[in-house]
């Protein structure tokens, strides 16, 4: 129950900051030393001794390793982020095109059924996808949300109907356009090429 008590403590003060180690402070905490000597951390468990560089333990027991700003797991694959999508911007829609990224555009009307039953599946589909040339933008289209930009991108597609979906290039040429509903599998495998 003591040491109970000490490891909770001793969390505690660690989350809040107010427990600090010199370079080359030992610290004792149940028969297991700790020494913290450059960038590197040795503790001592079960007779055996495990540096970690830069590594953080999840309580799961997975080693989780930091290399080059990203996270790594233990079978070191990386962990992606996805494709995000997102409400149109009209800036980060400009800043895409002098990117020369490869652009899809969901017409959506916030009023339409299938609008808001496909909004899951392009979601899904989009967190599944890792690509830096590629963004996706969900566009408002003939509803209360609609601005004036919108409207003039809707013309510039030949848009007649709100659920379009669309893929360009930066110089606003259309590379796919589909009325049809997407699953998650469908966004991956159709926009994908593109990216």
């Amino acid at each position: 129950m003591k040491l109970f008590l000490i490891a909770g403590l001793a969390l505690l003060l660690v989350a809040s900051g107010c427990l600090q180690a010199s370079s080359n402070d030992a610290m004792m905490k149940d028969d297991a030393m700790m020494e913290k000597t450059d960038d590197s951390m040795m503790e001592k468990t079960d007779d055996s001794m495990m540096e970690k560089d830069d590594s953080m333990m999840e309580d799961d027991g997975t080693m989780m390793e930091k290399e080059d700003d990203s996270m790594m797991e233990k079978d070191d694959s990386m962990m992606t982020k996805g494709v995000e999508y997102v409400p149109f911007p009209q800036e980060a829609y400009a800043q895409a095109q002098a990117d020369g990224k490869t652009i899809f555009l969901e017409f959506y009307a916030n009023w339409c059924p299938i609008c808001k039953a496909q909004a899951p599946a392009l979601e899904e589909g989009f967190s599944k996808m890792n690509s830096d040339s590629l963004v996706a933008f969900r566009v408002n289209y003939k509803d209360s949300e609609t601005d004036s930009f919108e409207t003039e991108l809707a013309k510039t597609f030949n848009i007649t109907y709100q659920h379009t979906h669309i893929v360009t290039n930066a110089s606003e040429e259309t590379l796919l356009k589909s009325q049809e509903d997407w699953s998650v599998q469908d966004v991956v495998d159709k926009v994908g090429v593109f990216a």
